[in-house]
């Protein structure tokens, strides 16, 4: 992914997607702990990493004129939560 295609903020169409490749590119398949070359992976995709050894990613988004992020954890199917950019993990909502 060039750094010019990475969006300032993810649709949640868009967070899906580059999770999908995220996936397909992670060298050692996004397994806990994160390994730096992992972690490369995501950061270089425009995603926020919360908690390298609980797999927390974070894609930046607004929701209704709302800092947020987009959450996902190792283990989970596809993004199904977001919280407030100024909530933690503890905060997050189920996307409807």
């Amino acid at each position: 992914m060039r750094q010019s295609d990475i969006p300032v903020e993810f649709t949640l169409h868009e967070a899906r997607a580059t999770l999908a490749t995220i996936r397909d590119l992670a060298p050692d398949a996004l397994r806990l702990p994160l390994s730096r070359a992992d972690l490369a992976a995501v950061q270089s995709a425009g995603v926020e990493v919360k908690g390298p050894v609980l797999g927390l990613l974070d894609f930046p988004t607004e929701i209704e004129g709302v800092a947020a992020y987009w959450c996902w954890q190792v283990g989970e199917r596809e993004i199904m939560w977001w919280h407030r950019r100024d909530e933690g993990f503890d905060g997050r909502r189920l996307i409807e």
